[in-house]
């Protein structure tokens, strides 16, 4: 009796290894990922100031939770610097982003490359000093909501550890506009193009 029982526990052993080498990837479950950013900025509105400057480079932050392999909620912050084609113009000149929305994993648990299309709102916080106007230079401050959305594609070195890429954009509307202090009726359109490569951990 006892060599039938051992078998079937050393076939079961077996068939357990076989399957956990075969899983390459797994979005279930809180994440952690950081990246680095381009960005392209553009206005109707302002068509001197983004064409003056309309390349950003910076970074970001991300934190997700997988409900599944499919369904994953997500906050996220980044931050961009502008000021490349003339940087003594400019004392700052950047772009804050803080964004929340859900992500749609494609693939399975086999599969190393994990595409992933996303969805969101963001809030934008933009500075520019100085902005000459008139002679007269002005500290702009703007900030307001923004859709974000996005697609990439995650590539699983391991089970739990992923290189990404993607490309994405947002467009919004201005909500509060300050020049040194004083608020602008103007409500400025603002759309943004970015793509991002970084790592992601997943905990498991």
């Amino acid at each position: 009796m006892k060599t039938p029982v051992f078998l079937v526990l050393v076939i079961f052993a077996i068939h357990s290894s076989l399957h956990a080498q075969d899983v390459r990837s797994n979005t279930e479950g809180f994440n952690v990922g950081a990246s680095g950013n381009y960005s392209y900025w553009s206005s109707s509105y302002f068509n001197q100031l983004d064409e003056a400057e309309p390349n950003g480079l910076g970074g970001g932050v991300r934190v997700g939770y997988g409900f599944n392999q499919r369904l994953e909620v997500f906050a996220s912050f980044d931050g961009y610097s502008f000021r490349f084609n003339t940087p003594e113009e400019w004392d700052v000149y950047r772009l804050n982003t803080l964004g929340a929305g859900l992500r749609l994993n494609l693939g399975g648990t086999l599969q190393a490359f994990r595409p992933f299309v996303e969805l969101g709102v963001c809030s934008q916080d933009f500075l520019i000093d100085p902005v000459f106007l008139n002679g007269d230079a002005y500290e702009f401050k703007m900030r307001g909501p923004a859709v974000m959305g996005s697609a990439g594609l995650n590539f699983f070195i391991i089970e739990n550890l992923a290189i990404n890429a993607s490309i994405g954009g947002s467009y919004g509307k201005i909500s509060s506009f300050l020049g040194n202090g004083v608020g602008f009726e103007d409500r400025p359109d603002m759309r943004t193009l970015r793509t991002t490569v970084g790592l992601s951990f997943f905990f498991h």
